[in-house]
């Protein structure tokens, strides 16, 4: 499809999404979330994809749903009747997005440039990585204006407590207290945040493919559950893992005591 809110690159097996509505610190709306639906499943088909860049355009990286201009003229959009469906399952809306995103079989990189506010943030948390630049911020912003909301991923990562805390007192959280907490991988300068980024998704783009998409799948699917249903989702990662090119190569690799070369296949 044509892309009018994001930009789509791809270079040597790494595939960049980036958020375009800089003048809305790149806000989403019902065709910004269609046009990320559709790139990262163009991702998700590609074998030449290997890797994924998530960011944003300007001064933030996504500073959550436009509470102004949610709805785009020339969009069609299905309206349910239940609002709890329309706000999980409504056209473009971000819960489909991250819910994609997770089911890639490909690691993704959030490379946070400024701002990731509300359902920004999510779309942060929703990435496997996080490379966040010194001055950039999350936070859960809607007890401000009154707003109800949720955690949605964010508890999985600091428990309960800090989740509530945060969405009831609408904590705005620096990049140092983020990566203190685990919420992100690197915190970096903002001058060196492409090229800190670049750096660190060439590992990724280089490595097993498949096998990182098998144990990703393992990994979120086994979150939450009973320890046998988590263990037969890891036995299953480890049987698909063993009929994959990369596996071999693995394998001739450490018998010859080399590093292996892999090819994402």
């Amino acid at each position: 499809m044509d892309y009018e809110h994001i930009l789509f690159d791809q270079h040597r097996g790494v595939a960049k999404i980036t958020l375009n509505r800089p003048e809305r610190l790149n806000a989403l709306n019902v065709r910004i979330g269609i046009e990320m639906l559709d790139a990262f499943e163009t991702c998700e088909h590609d074998e030449e994809v290997r890797a994924i860049i998530l960011t944003g355009a300007g001064r933030a990286f996504c500073a959550g749903d436009d509470l102004k201009g949610m709805t785009d003229s020339g969009v069609e959009r299905r309206q349910y009747s239940d609002p709890t469906k329309q706000y999980v399952y409504g056209e473009g809306r971000w819960t489909t997005v991250v819910r994609t995103m997770r089911r890639v079989p490909k690691p993704i990189i959030a490379m946070i440039n400024g701002h990731a506010h509300g359902a920004g943030f999510n779309l942060a948390l929703g990435c496997d990585f996080r490379i966040m630049s010194e001055t950039a911020t999350l936070c859960i912003p809607f007890s401000k204006w009154a707003m109800a909301t949720g955690t949605n991923l964010l508890q999985q990562y600091v428990g309960i407590g800090k989740a509530i805390e945060w969405a009831l007192l609408a904590t705005t959280l620096s990049a140092r207290e983020a990566e203190r907490w685990g919420l992100v991988t690197k915190v970096v300068p903002p001058e060196k945040l492409e090229a800190e980024t670049d750096e660190f998704v060439v590992t990724l783009a280089k490595g097993p493919t498949k096998s990182y998409g098998f144990t990703k799948n393992a990994l979120y699917k086994g979150w939450g559950q009973d320890p046998d249903s988590a263990y037969e989702h890891q036995g299953l990662a480890q049987h698909f893992a063993r009929g994959t090119e990369d596996r071999q190569e693995g394998a001739r690799a450490f018998a010859e005591k080399r590093l292996p070369e892999f090819k994402g296949r």
